[in-house]
């Protein structure tokens, strides 16, 4: 097995354990996803010197150590709405601040409605992931998956129409 079969079935083996670990600190889906791909990012540039029987736990810490140094540089920015005016506009703070609990709870579900979704059914979990997510083509996909391009379309639909079966309400209530 070559250097790049074996990172790619580590990759396989771990993404989402590692993408899970992330967005339960962290609570948001694309920083998450980010975190994630910096972390197999430095398993390519290591991954000769690096004992297979260890890659989990050596996961595991690099992606605590770039969630903890995302959490760091985050607290320690302190950014200012610009449509907030200097003398105090309360209206225009409160509706800063309706914003950002709307966005919460819109990251809130979505984190709700995927972990669902993947324990519903992972191979539609992982399709939507791939597709809809992080944009990769549904021919690589379904290339990388050994199943056809309908499939790989099917699983999308019925990843969806699941989604909007069970959660339109709640979504409708935000």
């Amino acid at each position: 097995m070559n250097a790049e079969e074996k990172f790619r079935e580590i990759y396989e083996e771990y993404k989402n354990m590692i993408l899970k670990i992330v967005y339960d600190r962290t609570g948001d889906y694309h920083i998450a996803q980010d975190i994630c791909q910096e972390t197999f990012a430095r398993l390519y540039g290591y991954q000769n010197d690096i004992n297979l029987d260890m890659v989990k736990g050596w996961l595991i810490v690099v992606a605590s150590h770039l969630t903890s140094d995302y959490k760091k540089k985050a607290s320690s920015r302190r950014e200012v709405p610009t449509d907030i005016s200097r003398d105090g506009d309360d209206c225009a703070l409160e509706e800063e601040v309706a914003r950002h609990l709307e966005r919460a709870e819109h990251r809130r579900l979505c984190g709700h409605v995927l972990k669902a979704l993947r324990e519903k059914n992972e191979d539609w979990y992982d399709v939507l992931m791939l597709v809809e997510y992080l944009g990769v083509p549904r021919k690589v996909v379904a290339k990388k998956r050994g199943v056809s391009l309908s499939m790989i379309d099917y699983y999308l639909r019925k990843a969806k129409k699941w989604m909007k079966d069970n959660f339109q309400k709640e979504y409708d209530e935000l």
